[in-house]
């Protein structure tokens, strides 16, 4: 038995270590404490429901929007308000060659630009988590030289160009229009002819530069590459886009983080902000961005009218009627506004607008439901019923749908209201549906007190004999991407730990705070 003797007591030594390690890890553990505040103050239940904002332009089923472009001269106005017309009656005729459809293509390519810079920035905002502390961001911009048309220029006479004209030495027969990232999205052709009108200072008919859309005669596009009938000339354009984001703090003023991007919009590099945006800020530069992103939209659809307009107008000018209907609008040839349609033609007395909704409201937003819409123009509002409800996601980037989840997809609708609420077609407007059921309110945490596990989602939370306890909560809808829906689980009577270091022990003491700041159990 002598020989066992080490055995125990080598075995009572390590008992007796043991519980010396439990009674000081007991004791540090009774000595720790977790700071809770209280939700009554850090919560909120005074939301009340979610308000889907899209927006539009008004049009009908059946109708005609000429914008005419800055620049154009009008020769005459064949229709007033109130006229009716049939398809392919002469509206109005202009002058062919004051149109500028280079000029136009070019205005296109840079709004389209413009807006694909603001969707990024928004993006970027979308894709930012609120801070605690107050931040604000600048954004810095870099501009991109390119190659934005090609001219092609002929050496020497060519002969018929195939529409009753000929080609000189010096005319430019072609110009190949380029996007920023060198692709080719055009090519515009031209035939010279001798004005009936206009003379030189030689009494010489002018010779007037005609766009077409194919070359014919004596040269083809093929010919276009050969150096010994052609020279090119080059234009360029600047790509204004965002290359640095830098973020001050609202006190001092001074950088604490900065982004850097590639042309494209990606990230090149970062220096991440301790502090940003907190959510009411971040909010506000959302609303923001999206109001910038409707009204570039909106420029680049009139922009895109212009065009339509140019290229579908007649060699001699003339502007034709698309559908029979009445002229619902004229304005004045000596005094018009470019912003606004110049003629406009209605089949019916029925308007619509069409906007978006986003996955998440699905079930609460239904065909017969009322929406609210606000013209940009003149301030007047008109009730519009929704009287569809597309079954598959949109793919136009340029609609928003409120609160929500913002990754969502997002469901094209319209709605439609009568031409007597004084709101005309082509006129902007807001558009805003609250969804059935939003009305109820909810109560709403920040979701930094939320942490998840395989169990579900959960806080931790000061229990009746003030120690802290794990407590699983059923979540809703998420707000500006700061707040949660707390369903169940969780009241304003409730005190509530950051979930992190001592936050997140469960038995340990509590303590009351008026705010989370830093150290254990605080939020920093």
């Amino acid at each position: 038995m002598k020989k066992f003797k080490p055995l125990i007591i080598v075995v009572v030594i390590i008992l007796i270590v043991a519980g010396v390690l439990a009674g000081v890890f007991n004791y540090r553990q009774s000595k720790k404490t977790a700071k809770v505040v209280s939700m009554a103050t850090e919560g909120i239940d005074e939301y009340w429901g979610d308000n889907i904002q899209s927006y539009g332009t008004v049009t009908s089923e059946k109708s005609q929007t000429a914008y005419i472009a800055k620049g154009t001269e009008i020769m005459s106005v064949n229709v007033k308000e109130g006229d009716h017309v049939n398809e392919g009656d002469v509206l109005m005729v202009v002058k062919k060659q004051s149109q500028d459809i280079k000029g136009k293509e070019l205005q296109i390519q840079k709004a389209a630009q413009q807006l694909q810079v603001e969707q990024t920035k928004l993006d970027r905002l979308l894709d930012t988590k609120p801070a605690p502390t107050n931040t604000y961001q600048m954004d810095y911009y870099s501009n991109y030289t390119y190659v934005s048309a090609i001219d092609y220029i002929a050496k020497a006479d060519m002969g018929d160009d195939g529409y009753g004209g000929t080609y000189r030495a010096d005319d430019v027969v072609a110009s190949e229009i380029y996007d920023v990232d060198g692709n080719k999205t055009s090519t515009i052709y031209y035939i010279y002819k001798d004005s009936t009108t206009e003379m030189d200072e030689n009494n010489n008919p002018v010779r007037e530069k005609m766009s077409v859309d194919k070359l014919r005669g004596a040269v083809t596009a093929e010919d276009l590459k050969d150096t010994d009938k052609f020279d090119t000339n080059s234009k360029t354009s600047n790509y204004e886009y965002i290359r640095t984001t830098e973020y001050y703090d609202s006190e001092t003023h001074k950088a604490v983080g900065e982004k850097v991007f590639y042309r494209d919009g990606t990230l090149e590099r970062e220096h991440k902000v301790p502090d940003g945006m907190n959510a009411a800020q971040l909010k506000d530069a959302i609303e923001t961005s999206q109001q910038s992103i409707k009204k570039q939209d909106l420029e680049l659809r009139k922009l895109k009218n212009e065009l339509e307009i140019i290229i579908n107008t007649s060699d001699n000018g003339e502007i034709l009627a698309k559908v029979s209907g009445t002229v619902s609008k004229v304005q004045n040839i000596d005094n018009y506004n470019t912003n606004q349609p110049f003629l406009i033609v209605s089949a019916t007395d029925e308007y619509y607008i069409s906007g978006a909704i986003g996955e998440f409201y699905l079930d609460s937003v239904n065909v017969g439901d009322t929406v609210s819409i606000n013209c940009w123009d003149n301030g007047a509002t008109a009730e519009a019923v929704i009287t569809e409800i597309s079954d598959t996601p949109s793919k136009d980037s340029n609609f928003y749908s409120g609160s929500g989840n913002n990754n969502s997809s997002n469901y094209e609708f319209k709605a439609s209201f009568d031409r007597s609420s004084g709101i005309e077609i082509g006129s902007a407007v807001d558009i805003s549906i609250t969804p059935a059921g939003s009305e109820e309110g909810g109560f709403y945490i920040p979701s930094y007190f939320i942490r998840k596990d395989a169990s579900g989602s959960y806080v931790m939370k000061m229990g009746k004999s003030k120690k802290l306890k794990k407590e699983y909560v059923k979540v809703g809808k998420n707000l500006w991407g700061s707040m949660t829906e707390i369903k169940q689980g969780v009241t304003k009577k409730d005190y509530l730990a950051f979930p992190y270091a001592n936050g997140a022990i469960e038995g340990i003491l509590c303590e009351k705070a008026d705010s989370l700041d830093t150290g254990d159990g605080g939020l920093g």
